[in-house]
C-alpha cells in the first residue's frame, strides 16, 4: 500500500533525495543538475535549503511515498529588499510519479506556503521550452510564459530554448 505524504523536508532526508536527483540524471530529465551529485554535496545543499528555510528565504515542501523523497518544490526569495515580493520556483518529481496530480498538489501548496510565510505576491520560473507536459502543468496552476531565451540553458552540451513564465498571487 502506497503512503503518500506531502512535508517539509528533514536532514535524514538527504539520502532519499540524493537517489530521487540521481533518478533524474539517468533519466537525463529537463533539469539543471546534469551530473549525479556526491553524498557530500547533496548533504552541504541540503543544508543551505535548510538554513534558508529557518531564515524565511526559501520555503521547501516534498512528496514522501513510503518514506522516501519522490518528488521536491522551493521558492527563495529573489532578493530581500528591492525584489523580496518575488519568489522563484524550482519543482522536481521522480518519474515514477508524475501524471498522477502530485506535481500539480505539490505547486499548490508550496506557493500558498510562500504566500504565507515569505510574503511573496509574484512567483516566477524558467523551463526547457521543450518541457512541454511541464509548462502545461504551470499554466494549469495559474503561470503565464512571459518570452523564451533563445540558447538560454545547456542541457547535456546541446544549447536549448528557456520559456520564462510568471504567476501573480
Amino acid at each position: 500500500m502506497e503512503k503518500i505524504t506531502f512535508r517539509e523536508p528533514k536532514t535524514n532526508d538527504v539520502k532519499s533525495a540524493l537517489e530521487m536527483i540521481s533518478s533524474l540524471v539517468d533519466e537525463k530529465a529537463y533539469i539543471l543538475v546534469q551530473k549525479k551529485p556526491t553524498l557530500k554535496e547533496e548533504k552541504e545543499f541540503w543544508k543551505k535549503l535548510m538554513k534558508e528555510s529557518k531564515e524565511k528565504i526559501r520555503v521547501v515542501s516534498l512528496i514522501d511515498v513510503n518514506g522516501k523523497v519522490y518528488g521536491i518544490s522551493d521558492i527563495s526569495l529573489v532578493d530581500k529588499e528591492v525584489r523580496k515580493h518575488v519568489g522563484d520556483l524550482g519543482i522536481s518529481l521522480k518519474k515514477e510519479i508524475r501524471g498522477r496530480g502530485l506535481g500539480e498538489k505539490l505547486l499548490r501548496k508550496i506557493i500558498d506556503k510562500a504566500r504565507k510565510e515569505l510574503k511573496i505576491e509574484i512567483v516566477t520560473l524558467t523551463a526547457f521550452s521543450k518541457n512541454k507536459v511541464a509548462i502545461n502543468l504551470y499554466k494549469k496552476v495559474g503561470f503565464k510564459k512571459l518570452g523564451t531565451i533563445k540558447k538560454g540553458v545547456s542541457h547535456y552540451g546541446k544549447l536549448m530554448d528557456q520559456d520564462i513564465m510568471v504567476k501573480y498571487i
